[in-house]
């Protein structure tokens, strides 16, 4: 019985809460700008440890994410309608930010001649990785905030990254 009791107990959070964690997600993002800098470099000199690095900013970045919506939901008695456009503006500058990222980083790989063993899986997950990042940018309130460069860099990238995927086998270096 108690445990129906706990489920049943919402937890309620302070305005204060959420715009902590707003505060730490944009610190997030400005080290994923960082990050995604390094990544485009050194994917030149046939290194994937900067993206790795990225996407790694990138993941406790979304994890981040999920704390914030689920507590903008549960915030006790205030309006917090400049809280959910502040989280809705960091999270789809760091959307535009992996988007490009992965496209410059994918187009540095595509012109490589050999790609280093385990290169196909990387990019089988990236693939699903910018899917998600589409299907976020049709929900409403993102729709129109990203504007049309984006959503062609999008397509871009998925296709660059369906063309590596392909070329992967043939591509590899053993």
């Amino acid at each position: 019985m108690q445990l129906l009791a706990l489920i049943e107990m919402k937890r309620t959070y302070s305005r204060k809460d959420v715009q902590d964690l707003l505060a730490a997600l944009e610190r997030q993002a400005r080290e994923a700008m960082h990050l995604a800098k390094l990544a485009e470099e050194e994917a030149a000199k046939d290194s994937f440890q900067a993206y790795n690095d990225f996407r790694s900013k990138v993941g406790e970045f979304r994890a981040l994410c999920i704390l914030i919506e689920g507590r903008l939901k549960s915030v006790e008695g205030v309006r917090v309608d400049d809280l959910r456009e502040e989280y809705a503006r960091l999270d789809t500058m760091m959307l535009g930010l992996l988007v490009r990222a992965s496209m410059r980083f994918f187009f540095v790989l595509s012109a490589k001649t050999m790609l280093p063993l385990g290169a196909r899986d990387i990019f089988v997950s990236e693939l699903r990785s910018l899917y998600d990042a589409s299907e976020k940018l049709k929900r409403p309130e993102y729709v129109g905030k990203l504007g049309e460069k984006l959503q062609q860099d999008l397509d871009t990238a998925e296709m660059i990254l369906e063309e590596i995927i392909h070329k992967a086998p043939a591509l590899l270096n053993f």
